[in-house]
């Protein structure tokens, strides 16, 4: 019942963000008229520099898409003059904004007005035939803000939609290629090395989304970021030039192979993949750094895992014909179930993190549904009353989301089925 209402309804009201953004929707033709931007930019004079900070502080760590120092130095410059001639400037500078003030106040209505204005601006752009890095940034924002409030099936798979756009247009400008590689100047060697860490960015949106989705990469199967040379990382904020390079390119082929029809991971070749993938798990875990950026790097790399090991884990008597798979996919699915109830069931405590979480509300739904599977297993796993005792406060807590969106309420009419018959398969066991 709950997968046909999820079919037939209308999920129009599950999207905190209009389903087309940033790519045609009506509200944002209102800020098409320059009035109305002078408007919304006096208004915010106020707030900016919160909303702004609130930005940096949340959610540029897990996405290092800017640069704070010349943000910041653009935005003081830019309340001086309030010239609104640079229409890429302003569609960035719009997207922190809304970013920001979702990350103050929690409200996807006050954020909105600043996302709708960030779209108008960007219309006013040559981004798809010209595109810039400033273009190519604030896309990958607006793809960040389609998930910050209702993090739905539904927003998540435009949001991969619009990052097929986003690759093709990086591709266009070159950022998946050694940027005037010859010249060593120390203008030339700034922009080549912004050029390439937003080039990783990009990667690890896509590839993140892929996995989410279930959907395919639309990456070039050449031309892969590579780990800066003798680069060790001294903080997690290394990752982007040394760890997850890395890591990415090992998730692209498993991803790649898994969406083959013929080139399926074996078993064996799924148990070097978990090597390699607990190494770098291993690295970031001993690195200090910004929590936020923790959170966000463990559970994709989790989230990977899982992919990989799915097809073995859930098979008929997994723990004894594929024990690697059946054991490192019920750890990391208790690992991001321990991280939703850390972060969303602590009011007042580690608001920030939260913020960060709630992107990943499918990878909770998809960790507790899957736990239900081996829990039914005709072996139950070890540990079991410690399972179900996790399982079941991660599911009272989508619970909590039922009422936000029609993804939310059918996925946790579903998850709470299984979970009762879970649990009655548990307690007449006993």
């Amino acid at each position: 019942m709950a997968m046909r209402e999820h079919i037939a309804g209308n999920c129009s009201s599950d999207f905190a963000l209009a389903g087309n953004f940033p790519f045609g929707s009506p509200q944002s033709q209102a800020y098409a008229s320059l009035d109305k931007i002078q408007d919304l930019l006096q208004n915010s004079l106020v707030s900016a520099v919160l909303y702004a900070d609130a930005y940096f502080r949340v959610y540029n760590p897990c996405l290092p898409v800017l640069d704070r120092s010349t943000f910041m130095s653009k935005m003081e410059s830019f309340h001086h003059t309030q010239t609104t001639e640079d229409s890429s400037w302003l569609a960035q500078y719009f997207v922190v904004l809304g970013l920001g003030a979702y990350a103050t106040t929690r409200n996807d209505s006050a954020s909105s007005e600043y996302f709708y204005a960030s779209e108008a601006c960007l219309a006013q752009t040559a981004y798809m035939y010209r595109p810039t890095t400033a273009n190519i940034s604030t896309l990958c924002l607006m793809v960040l803000a389609k998930s910050v409030a209702y993090a739905t099936c539904w927003a998540l798979d435009t949001s991969w939609n619009v990052m097929g756009l986003v690759v093709r247009l990086s591709m266009m400008m070159v950022l998946h290629k050694e940027w005037m590689a010859g010249f060593d100047e120390p203008a030339i060697a700034h922009e080549r090395q912004a050029r390439r860490k937003l080039w990783m960015v990009v990667v690890y949106m896509d590839i993140q989304l892929s996995l989410i989705t279930g959907q395919q990469s639309v990456l070039p199967q050449d031309d892969f970021p590579n780990e800066t040379e003798h680069c060790a990382p001294a903080n997690l904020e290394d990752c982007f030039e040394s760890i997850l390079p890395r890591s990415l390119s090992i998730i692209r082929h498993v991803l790649s192979r898994i969406n083959s029809a013929h080139d399926q991971i074996t078993y064996d070749e799924a148990a070097q993949y978990e090597l390699e993938i607990r190494q770098l798990m291993r690295q970031t875990s001993e690195l200090p750094g910004n929590e936020n950026l923790r959170l966000a790097l463990d559970l994709f790399l989790r989230r990977a895992l899982s992919v990989l090991h799915g097809q073995y884990a859930i098979a008929y008597d997994a723990q004894c014909l594929y024990p690697v798979s059946y054991l490192s996919f019920l750890e990391c699915n208790l690992a991001t179930m321990g991280h939703h109830q850390l972060f969303l069931s602590l009011p007042g405590q580690g608001t920030d993190l939260a913020l960060v979480a709630q992107p990943y509300m499918l990878d909770f739904f998809a960790a507790a549904l899957s736990t239900c599977v081996q829990l039914l297993a005709p072996v139950p796993p070890p540990d079991c009353a410690r399972v179900l005792s996790t399982l079941r406060s991660c599911v009272e807590l989508i619970g909590k989301e039922e009422s936000r969106s029609l993804c939310f309420r059918t996925g946790y009419h579903l998850l709470s089925a299984v979970f009762d018959l879970t649990d009655r398969t548990y307690s007449t066991s006993q």
